[in-house]
């Protein structure tokens, strides 16, 4: 899966990812977590960090699909 970045939070990872996740999707907040753990970059966790999914803002609880479009947005992102 590719995820973007928006913002601040875009440069510690270039801009962009990519993880693989289950079929079975993962939640907002597990996708934190391995983006921490394979990127190095705790800053994916700070409280102003908002995550959208398919162009719509989403819970931490939201489920992540393979086929998702994710992005991760720093306040003040622009656009």
């Amino acid at each position: 899966m590719q995820i973007e970045f928006h913002g601040r939070i875009g440069t510690p990872f270039g801009g962009a990812a990519h993880v693989d996740i289950a079929m079975d999707g993962l939640a907002v907040s597990g996708l934190r977590a391995l983006l921490a753990s394979q990127y190095g970059v705790d800053a994916i966790f700070h409280r102003s960090v908002r995550a959208a999914v398919n162009d719509e803002i989403v819970t931490e609880d939201h489920i992540v699909q393979a086929g998702d479009t994710v992005a991760f947005m720093s306040p003040v992102s622009g656009g």
